[in-house]
């Protein structure tokens, strides 16, 4: 696995991935003492021949982030959600892609 580069706006000199990153800063410049927050973490399994456009799908989603590929085709995916309902839409989205074979869950944490 390779990590993207964080605070870039491109993932790094790879030319096989070029997708957008949310510059390493989650969700958090929005958040007061009394917002709920709910944080998990994934790894996505696509096609190698895909990886550059799942990367790019999933990437548009608001709350994900992609932090680590590699060439065989997986992704680490954090999700950062303000609220509950995001993070389960954004986890339904991720999973209904059409080049995502496998999206098995690693870690959750919620605070409310």
């Amino acid at each position: 696995m390779r990590q993207l580069a964080e605070n870039n706006l491109r993932t790094g000199p790879d030319p096989v991935i070029n997708a957008t990153v949310n510059n390493g800063l989650g969700n958090h410049d929005n958040m007061t003492d009394d917002t709920q927050l709910f944080i998990s973490s994934h790894i996505a399994q696509t096609p190698p021949e895909h990886l550059e456009e799942t990367l790019r799908a999933i990437m548009e989603h608001p709350h994900a982030d992609v932090p680590m590929v590699d060439d065989k085709g997986k992704l680490v995916v954090l999700i950062d959600a303000p609220t509950s309902k995001d993070a389960i839409k954004t986890i339904e989205s991720i999973q209904a892609l059409a080049n995502i074979y496998s999206f098995t869950p690693v870690y959750q944490h919620e605070e409310v």
